[in-house]
């Protein structure tokens, strides 16, 4: 919708930042212990005009994306993993991500989601299965089994172009694995059903016996990881792990405790055998990742969402198997059926559980940074607020700022403060900022009015130090705190309303705000708050 009218003002902590010397962030501890972790963005980047070194970091990145990483050196890690199982299943698998990135390209996907692996990994599925249930031995079938791997790749990508994304625009749940399970049932299907030769299946494999039950939960635990990929190999499933580790240590964990709930559910079921082949497992895995780092942020509550995700995967197994028909396999529709199910579940039951955006996407460790810097920043807000509300006065930040930032803020006050005088004028501060909105005067009687905490009219050098520390911590943290309000803004009006905020507060332990906090910081009407305007509350309240 148009709107017409003057502009909005320029928000307080935007004309400030100009008073603010940009400092590089910091990265984060995994990013210091590990600088392969994350996405790697800039391996896209520094070269996407080269188009075959991103069409191999795009396929590498759908490998990783089928375990919820979206690293290519993990990706890497991922086809020597494949090339131990079995040579054919590293092959096929690239035959179903060529296949699925071409199509995604002719349907007009976007190129992110492309080189992001978003479309490849059910493609990269695809072809892995196939490798794995055909018989590729008689003449000419490896021929076939290879243009029914692009073929299928192919359609994945169909999948998740059309009915994907109406699934998720109608219940803003993911198709994750689905376009994969139905392509893969087709095919096999079709292959039972029609019997022609060469095209044939491999018999079922025989599950090996069990040794002890200590035995049979530790390797349940890498092989778990390995077939999600197909791979039995143990020396596969170890690369599996180490690869989800590469990119996110914390997925790697959160997936060992999903392998390990499906092994203790595999062996009070007495199914050792297939517990020792990671069969029991791997559903688990993928379950505990996907809603204990990706699709919220690790939390005890989304931890414990993710350990019953998995114990329900590995409980559904079983049973889902018996009712597939024509024997084939269940794949990863236990891990569907779980995580979906879980997903709405925490929905409803726990709304103050924040799920990540879809776009915004990245590794439970930026997910769990976003949910820090958001509680940090609404726990000092509400903690002023009280005060505020109770005619307290404001406390500083100054005590235990970092002594180097408080030295550089009293420099730049005594460079403000041309009359040296201890207190800012309007004249001072429009002299300062150096690049102001068409009106700088108007706008900057504003700030001057903004910063005069206690009300006295007069701006001193520590209304100012406080001021600017409250602004250096929020604009460090403002694109996480951005990225974390996306899912709560229900309504997708970019305005953030009291029911919102009582969300938003909920979801890192803080209580509602009474009617006399809603008042002050919503005004007597209670009318939503744009981003800007909170970010202003966020600062100088």
């Amino acid at each position: 919708m148009n709107r017409t009218g003057p502009p909005d003002p320029l928000p307080v902590h935007q004309l400030l930042l100009s008073l603010l010397v940009p400092e590089a962030p910091l990265a984060s501890w995994y990013e210091r212990l590990l600088p392969c972790s994350g996405t790697l963005p800039q391996l896209t980047s520094r070269w996407r005009d080269r188009r075959a070194v991103v069409a191999v970091v795009a396929g590498f990145r759908s490998l990783g994306q089928v375990i919820f990483i979206n690293n290519p050196l993990s990706g890497l890690l991922l086809l020597l993993a494949l090339l131990l199982q079995s040579p054919s299943v590293a092959l096929f698998a690239g035959f179903g991500i060529v296949a699925a990135h071409l199509a995604a390209k002719a349907l007009g996907s976007a190129w992110e989601d492309r080189h992001n692996g978003i479309y490849g990994f059910n493609g990269a599925l695809v072809g892995s299965a196939i490798a794995t249930f055909a018989d590729l031995g008689p003449p000419g079938a490896v021929l076939l089994w290879a243009l029914a791997a692009l073929g299928g790749g192919a359609l994945s990508s169909v999948l998740v172009h059309g009915p994907g994304r109406r699934l998720h625009a109608a219940t803003g749940l993911p198709p994750m694995t689905l376009p994969f399970c139905l392509v893969t049932w087709g095919l096999l299907a079709l292959v039972t059903l029609a019997d022609v030769p060469p095209l044939q299946l491999h018999s079922p494999a025989m599950v090996p016996p069990a040794g002890s039950a200590l035995q049979a939960f530790l390797l349940a635990l890498p092989r778990g990881f390995g077939q999600v990929f197909f791979c039995a190999d143990l020396a596969s499933g170890w690369l599996v792990l180490a690869a989800t580790a590469v990119a996110s240590p914390m997925a790697a964990g959160v997936g060992l405790m999903g392998a390990a709930i499906g092994a203790l559910a595999g062996l009070a079921s007495g199914a050792a055998g297939a517990v020792g082949m990671g069969l029991w497992s791997y559903d688990g895995v993928l379950s505990a990742i996907a809603i204990g780092g990706i699709f919220h942020a690790p939390t005890k509550r989304s931890l414990g969402a993710a350990a019953l995700a998995a114990l329900a995967a590995s409980l559904l197994t079983p049973p889902l198997e018996r009712l597939m028909p024509l024997g084939l396999p269940s794949l990863t529709l236990s891990f569907i059926v779980a995580t979906l199910a879980t997903l709405l579940v925490v929905r409803r039951a726990l709304p103050t559980v924040v799920p990540v955006a879809l776009h915004a996407i990245l590794t439970p460790e930026e997910h769990l940074q976003r949910y820090l810097v958001t509680r940090r920043l609404l726990n000092d807000f509400r903690s002023r607020l009280r005060g505020a509300v109770g005619g307290g006065g404001w406390t500083s930040l100054a005590p235990s700022a970092d002594p180097a930032l408080l030295g550089r803020l009293e420099e730049l006050f005594e460079r403000l403060d041309r009359d040296q005088d201890g207190q800012l004028s309007l004249s001072e501060l429009v002299e300062g900022i150096e690049q102001g909105p068409s009106d700088p005067v108007a706008a900057l009687a504003r700030v001057l009015a903004a910063m005069d905490l206690d009300g006295d009219g007069a701006v001193d050098r520590a209304e100012f130090i406080e001021v600017m520390l409250r602004l250096r911590r929020l604009s460090d943290g403002q694109e996480r705190l951005k990225r974390y309000l996306i899912p709560v803004d229900a309504d997708g009006d970019e305005r953030l309303d009291p029911g919102e905020m009582d969300r938003l507060l909920g979801s890192i332990g803080q209580l509602p705000l009474n009617q006399r906090e809603q008042r002050a910081v919503f005004g007597p009407e209670l009318s939503g708050l744009s981003w800007h305007a909170f970010f202003d509350r966020l600062l100088l309240t």
